[in-house]
């Protein structure tokens, strides 16, 4: 079972808990609940006081001892900006304008950083009157990942835009050219070459796209064949050759055999020339050697461009990471090495990067030896 799952059906039972203590009127009967919970909890008082706080509270706030928070005000670990909602919802509840409320907001810990939480607010009787419990949970990175998913559709929707804009344009200016009583054939050949290169591009878009949407349903699977190295390496920088401006060097066994997902590799080593195309831009010949030694196969992609800044190394596989290349634009929807992570990872293998300022880049993955498939003639 996940914490995930855990902790929805702990907030579950807190909240059934505190229905029966509102209608009871014996909070003792939720104490063991109350100071165990990995939920961070606290009750305060009319005054928006606290008055009691758990462990997972005082954990979540950075503090070392519940006295350090108890007597203290709830809109202490508030933004500023937040007080005056914070105030009129507090009100609401304690005038019994509503029996609960639940919202997403950030609080501030000791240290002064802030983090993203879920607050639950209920009243429940005591024999004063009423008093206030709240159950927060830490959302965090939650809220991060949505923020970076809101990030990733405008980053999908321009980079989509892009080449679907420039393909039509280079189509309906080809249908004007056709329909006219002279033809431009080299105007045309360069226009069917651009429309072409837009394609291409659309269509690793798209493949990016259904992986990651596959990685998060884990469905990403493994339809492992024996092929020839070789012919891989040769089809799937064929988009590059055909520019004709950066020169390939495969070193390698020609004849070597790997039984792994030819199409995936694929993937992962277009994603890898591609991006040696992209941010090594002065650089024109991009190496790829493969080794095989102790039932593993080694392969490598380097450059001999402007390299990785260090502190931009340790990100590059973070799903949504995009590095800006030297003319301080980013491109590409941040998934590319993500997913061939991923997929290097599905195969039992590992994924690396060095790299050094002014002297190149190197991207390299292994693929241990799989059971190979009987070859018969």
């Amino acid at each position: 079972m996940s914490a995930d799952t855990t902790l929805e059906k702990e907030n579950a039972a807190l909240k059934q808990e505190l229905h029966q203590l509102k209608t009871s009127g014996h909070p003792e009967r939720f104490r063991t609940i109350f100071d165990y919970s990995r939920l961070a909890n606290k009750i305060i008082s009319p005054d928006l006081e606290i008055m009691e706080v758990n462990t997972a509270l005082v954990r979540l706030l950075g503090y070392s001892a519940k006295e350090d928070i108890i007597g203290t005000h709830i809109l202490d670990y508030s933004p500023q900006e937040h007080h005056a909602h914070w105030k009129l919802l507090q009100e609401h509840l304690w005038e019994k304008k509503t029996p609960f409320f639940k919202l997403e907001t950030s609080l501030i810990r000791k240290d002064g950083s802030i983090i993203w939480c879920q607050v639950t607010s209920i009243l429940f009787p005591d024999k004063q009157g009423s008093l206030g419990y709240t159950i927060i949970e830490d959302i965090t990175e939650q809220q991060l990942l949505k923020l970076h998913k809101e990030e990733f559709i405008s980053v999908a929707s321009h980079e989509l835009k892009t080449p679907i804009t420039s393909l039509k344009a280079n189509l309906q200016l080809m249908s004007r050219l056709l329909a006219g009583e002279t033809l431009a054939k080299e105007k045309i050949v360069e226009m069917t070459r651009n429309a072409e290169k837009h394609v291409i591009k659309l269509s690793y878009l798209v493949n990016d796209l259904l992986s990651s949407t596959k990685i998060d349903q884990g469905h990403l699977s493994l339809d492992k064949t024996n092929f020839v190295l070789a012919e891989l390496v040769e089809d799937c920088c064929s988009h590059i050759r055909l520019e004709g401006k950066y020169h390939i060097n495969y070193q390698g066994d020609p004849a070597f055999m790997l039984f792994a997902d030819r199409h995936k590799l694929d993937q992962v080593l277009v994603n890898l020339v591609n991006n040696a195309v992209k941010y090594a831009a002065g650089s024109f010949e991009i190496m790829i050697d493969a080794t095989h030694s102790d039932g593993v196969t080694t392969i490598s992609v380097s450059d001999y461009g402007q390299g990785i800044a260090p502190e931009n190394l340790a990100h590059l596989f973070d799903r949504y990471f995009r590095l800006s290349n030297d003319n301080n634009k980013t491109s590409g929807l941040g998934l590319g090495l993500y997913i061939s992570a991923e997929i290097v990872r599905l195969h039992g293998g590992e994924m690396g990067v060095e790299s050094e300022l002014g002297k190149g880049t190197t991207f390299w993955f292994t693929i241990p030896d799989g059971e190979k498939e009987q070859i018969t003639n």
